[in-house]
């Protein structure tokens, strides 16, 4: 109750206080409004009496830096901060330098840096990698064929070209072929090589190709070309440092054999092909072909020597399935460095290498069933008596006549047929013999063959004797005559007294000289001369091939012969007037 009363008091109190209080004046802002300043980006609305604010700053509206200009408020201005530095990007082939921010530039777009075209691009930029117009037109060649044998050569045409001066030739390998300016290539050895052509005017017109030198190519032969049933023969190499072990061989079909040991046996008429090729490249091939005829009807030939090789300086006589006489068929050699065939069938080795021996029916050459070769391989080398071969060859011409004025066998090997033969007869045995022209020259003219004889230092006088030229190799064109005894093998020349002739010295004692001479009585003679003859001027002795064994003595063409005639026929003497 007391609470209730103090409570009382106190609102009477406050009623009376408030009562008798005065109410002050009011402001011009609350009797004539507010002069209101609007917000700005710093200052909320503003009273600018009584600089009341009613609500807030607006705040800035900024816009952000740029390269020309800091970060800005697009109301009022107020900047913050510096502008930005430009993002410059290089100039280009097709833009100028510019800034990635703003896009502002500086200068102008680079020039374009082309090279110049070649065969595999057009002109291109080096900068930007632009192109413009098309590649150069390829040169255009035609080469035959890629590789070549060591031994062969091959051609290169370029077109428009017709030599090929007008280009560089290198190589990346030297020394594996040669080009000459027609285009010829040629093979110098084993090997493989780049070649480029360059046009020297416009060194980005060339063109390149590979090429390839490959080991010599094989070439083959069989001694018989025509064989029967049962006969064999053995495959051979032109070139002797070929094995036969690195071939392969095969034939065309069944009518050969390879036997064990590598010969080869004709089993069945008909033609076979024979054909090798390189176990270690197959570029490397060679053929031959083999007829197995009928022996009745085909002429097949024979030779003594059954290991059908025959090593150089031999002798041997050929036989034939016809039994036909040898001088009834023609012989010819293909190589007479390597090995001679006289008209009796008799083969003459002379030098290691490949020859052959065609063999045909004089009477008909068109024959061919009396028509077939012989291929020879001839190896090594052996002594050999070339001085008594010399004389046997000369004798087995003994009697040979003339066919008609000055022609024989002798002329027509010269050749210079129809002229006096007697230096030719001496000539043809020597060659016959299979001796090198390096001892005795090949002479037609008497006065030549002892001039060569003189100047080679062989020449001896038995008259004085002067040559109407100057002599070679300091010899004196003065020759004067010496106490000369002529030997076996001996070449006589006759030429004083109105006479020019030459022979062969079979054998001399102390009284005679006993000859065999061509074209004397237009055949091949043995005489007998007095060693006093007026005639004979002199003889040459060669240096034959040394001999180790005993030679042949010739003795015996003084003596009687069976049936109780001489070899020689005599030559009536014309002593010498001392």
């Amino acid at each position: 109750m007391k609470r209730k009363y103090i409570f009382l008091v106190l609102i009477f109190m406050f009623c009376t206080c408030t009562s008798c209080k005065k109410t002050p004046p009011k402001s011009e802002c609350e009797q004539n409004g507010h002069t209101w300043k609007e917000a700005t980006c710093t200052t909320p609305k503003t009273c600018s009496v009584c600089q009341k604010t009613d609500g807030n700053a607006l705040g800035h509206y900024w816009t952000d830096a740029t390269c020309f200009s800091p970060k800005t408020c697009s109301v009022c201005h107020t900047t913050e901060g510096t502008m930005l530095e430009h993002l410059w990007v290089e100039a280009t082939c097709t833009l100028a330098k510019h800034c990635t921010l703003c896009n502002t530039t500086d200068g102008v777009p680079l020039e374009h840096q082309y090279t110049e075209p070649t065969l595999d691009a057009p002109a291109t930029c080096t900068l930007c990698g632009h192109t413009k117009g098309s590649p150069l037109s390829p040169i255009h060649y035609d080469l035959m064929i890629d590789y070549i044998s060591i031994d062969e050569t091959t051609m290169i045409w370029v077109d428009d070209y017709f030599e090929l001066d007008p280009f560089d030739i290198t190589y990346t390998q030297e020394n594996i072929i040669e080009i000459d300016r027609f285009g010829t290539i040629d093979a110098l050895q084993v090997g493989k090589t780049k070649v480029r052509f360059t046009l020297k005017s416009n060194p980005l017109l060339y063109f390149e190709f590979d090429f390839e030198v490959i080991p010599k190519m094989p070439s083959i032969y069989v001694t018989y070309e025509k064989m029967t049933i049962g006969d064999s023969t053995h495959i051979y190499f032109r070139d002797k440092t070929m094995c036969i072990d690195d071939y392969d061989i095969t034939f065309s079909n069944n009518a050969l054999v390879l036997k064990p040991d590598l010969s080869i046996e004709a089993v069945q008429y008909g033609s076979s092909v024979i054909t090798i090729t390189s176990k270690l490249d197959k570029r490397l091939t060679a053929s031959c072909q083999v007829s197995i005829v009928n022996k009745d009807s085909f002429l097949l030939l024979y030779a003594e020597n059954k290991t059908e090789t025959v090593p150089a300086g031999e002798r041997f006589k050929m036989s034939n399935s016809f039994n036909l006489a040898n001088d009834s068929l023609v012989w010819i050699s293909s190589n007479k460095e390597v090995a001679v065939v006289s008209d009796k069938g008799v083969i003459t080795t002379k030098s290691e290498g490949y020859t052959i021996i065609s063999v045909y029916d004089k009477n008909n050459i068109n024959d061919k069933s009396k028509k077939t070769n012989f291929y020879l391989d001839v190896t090594g080398s052996i002594e050999v008596d070339y001085l008594s071969r010399f004389i046997l060859t000369a004798l087995e011409e003994n009697g040979t006549e003339e066919v008609g004025n000055n022609i024989q066998k002798y002329g027509e090997w010269y050749p210079n047929n129809g002229q006096p033969w007697c230096a030719m007869f001496v000539s043809w045995c020597w060659n016959q013999t299979g001796l090198s022209t390096d001892i005795l020259c090949k002479y037609q003219g008497c006065t030549a063959g002892m001039k060569w004889c003189t100047e080679n230092g062989i020449m001896h006088y038995v008259q004085d004797f002067r040559f109407s030229e100057p002599l070679e190799q300091g010899a004196s064109q003065n020759q004067y005559k010496e106490d000369y005894q002529p030997v076996t093998g001996d070449i006589v020349f006759f030429l004083s007294s109105g006479m020019s002739h030459t022979g062969i010295c079979i054998y001399a004692d102390d009284t005679y000289l006993y000859t065999i001479e061509g074209n004397t009585s237009d055949r091949v003679a043995i005489k007998r001369w007095s060693l006093q003859d007026a005639r004979i001027t002199g003889y040459a002795h060669p240096k034959y091939p040394e001999y180790s064994g005993v030679r042949e003595d010739f003795s015996w063409i003084k003596e009687l012969k069976s049936d109780g005639t001489y070899w020689w026929s005599n030559v009536s003497e014309q002593q010498k007037v001392d």
